[in-house]
């Protein structure tokens, strides 16, 4: 949605703007992926500047409250893309992220709770940061802080003013004129695009944006060759990126809702200080997240869930998964039957899993076509790779992992009609598969059931002493006895453990 601040009423002082916004095939390396690219309006290919490393940007938080799971659908999105092409792709990303920690937000809530706005800015980073942890998402390699940066992006300022493209207004900021960079507008592909040159009370357009705002009385400020004031939002963003990632990125990413203006803003920036045609590769903008019945999730709308919350109904894996089911660039509709939806199919991966090592021990007796399959675990593997070169399609892989688990699981309990030869390597083939892929997006079974040798030991010595009992019991066909074991049963698939008694034997897992 284009901002109501761009939509201008003609007027009889205005200039036509007509520009063809090309978006330039970079030289380097094709990695054989195919992202959506917003100046294109269609996919392209994923061309690095280096052969094996990424240069990565990810617009990061305005510090003035709790974020919500809006903001982790977006962070989360980014992070299975990027364990993607990490994990999958093999490339070395080289992450970096901003922390606006002073704003008019900032500044706002300091007021209104009388206290420091570095105080609120600390107490959300924090929060922040911990959401973050929690939810399983890779914390960037480096992280920058507006305020601790002033002067770095006084100096970009200065050279904008100093090539022409600034200039300071009455009011003690400084805007960017719009009329002297002629390719505003690529990344929304705005077109013809009309201009206002009528005065206004500071700048010389509507559409100029603020990249030093004159200080108001009372609030934080500091020192600049245009007076007291701070940053603009959309500098902030420009400035750090290129001090550590320089005149081209190869990627730049955040929420559909900052393509315009701020990554607009900050795409005319950036090139017009590196005197470039293109600072960025590649924009991947990741959808909202809605509640039903509701247009959008924002703080401003009142009707937001913070990520405790969430977390308190559901687990990072469920969370995580509700996300792959849903393309990054798609809008997701948060709730409970979201939820429920990807908490049950998580179960029938653990299940799968499960089902596999039982076999694997003897547990589960089955006849398995060894050559159905290996067919379907190839098919698989195929399929699944093709939907990641695909801008990284995982609804595609999810529906992929889903067919193989039916095949996998009509085998496992059918009913046996005679011992199969050389199923077991199949079978364990495709729990490594299902394993490794969803570990790949961030969904690790093995090391969220990993325990200690001591508690492994303990659960093997009750398992194994509930198993005789409970064959006592069978044979004696005492029903106390087999009610004492059920209640061990029950009792410890409160604490996540499950009991699954075949036969002759009883197996336990997390």
């Amino acid at each position: 949605m284009i901002s109501s601040g761009f939509l201008l009423r003609p007027c009889k002082n205005f200039i036509k703007q007509s520009y063809k916004h090309n978006w330039i095939k970079p030289d380097g390396f094709e990695t054989g992926i195919q992202v959506y690219n917003c100046i294109t309006e269609g996919k392209t290919p994923l061309i690095l500047k280096n052969k094996q490393l990424i240069t990565w940007y990810t617009c990061g938080p305005t510090v003035y409250d709790t974020s919500h799971i809006g903001h982790a659908c977006c962070y989360v999105k980014l992070d299975v893309i990027q364990r993607i092409l990490k994990s999958y792709f093999k490339y070395n990303i080289v992450m970096v992220m901003n922390i606006t920690d002073i704003d008019d937000k900032i500044i706002y809530k300091a007021n209104q709770t009388n206290t420091l706005y570095k105080d609120v800015a600390t107490r959300y980073e924090k929060e922040f940061l911990k959401d973050l942890q929690d939810l399983g998402v890779t914390e960037p390699n480096i992280i920058l802080r507006v305020t601790e940066n002033i002067e770095l992006i006084i100096d970009f300022i200065k050279k904008l003013e100093d090539g022409g493209q600034a200039y300071k207004a009455k009011d003690n900021s400084v805007y960017f004129d719009v009329k002297h960079y002629n390719n505003y507008g690529k990344l929304q592909n705005i077109g013809d695009q009309m201009i206002q040159q009528e005065q206004n009370d500071f700048k010389k357009s509507s559409a100029d944006f603020a990249l030093w705002k004159g200080s108001k009385k009372g609030e934080p400020f500091w020192h600049s060759p245009w007076g007291t004031g701070r940053p603009g939002w959309h500098i902030e963003c420009s400035a750090l990126a290129s001090h550590i990632l320089g005149s081209n990125i190869d990627i730049h990413a955040g929420g559909l809702d900052l393509r315009f203006p701020h990554h607009e803003n900050e795409e005319a920036q950036s090139c017009a200080y590196h005197k470039t045609n293109q600072w960025v590769n590649y924009w991947l903008h990741t959808g909202h997240l809605h509640l039903k019945s509701a247009e959008k999730m924002s703080k401003s709308l009142k009707n937001t869930i913070s990520i405790q919350e969430m977390l308190k109904i559901a687990t990072p894996d469920v969370f995580r998964l509700s996300c792959l089911m849903s393309h990054y660039r798609s809008n997701v509709e948060y709730s409970k039957e979201l939820l429920e939806t990807a908490e049950n199919l998580l179960k029938v991966y653990k299940n799968l899993l499960n089902s596999c090592d039982d076999y694997k021990k003897g547990y589960l007796k089955a006849t398995i076509n060894t050559e159905i399959l290996t067919q379907a675990l190839n098919d698989a593997y195929d399929n699944i790779h093709r939907s990641l070169c695909d801008d990284f399609d995982t609804p595609a892989v999810i529906k992929c992992l889903n067919d193989l688990v039916s095949v996998t699981n009509s085998m496992l309990h059918a009913t046996v009609s005679s011992n199969s030869d050389g199923g077991l390597y199949t079978v364990m083939g495709v729990a490594n598969f299902v394993s490794n892929t969803l570990s790949m997006f961030g969904i690790n079974f093995e090391s969220k059931t990993h325990t200690s040798q001591d508690f492994t030991e303990i659960m093997d010595i009750l398992n194994t002493f509930r198993q005789n009992v409970r064959l006592i019991g069978v044979a004696n066909k005492d029903q106390e006895v087999l009610k004492l074991c059920d209640n061990v049963r029950i009792r410890l698939r409160h604490l996540g453990i499950d009991i699954k008694d075949h036969a002759k034997a009883s197996s336990w897992s997390r």
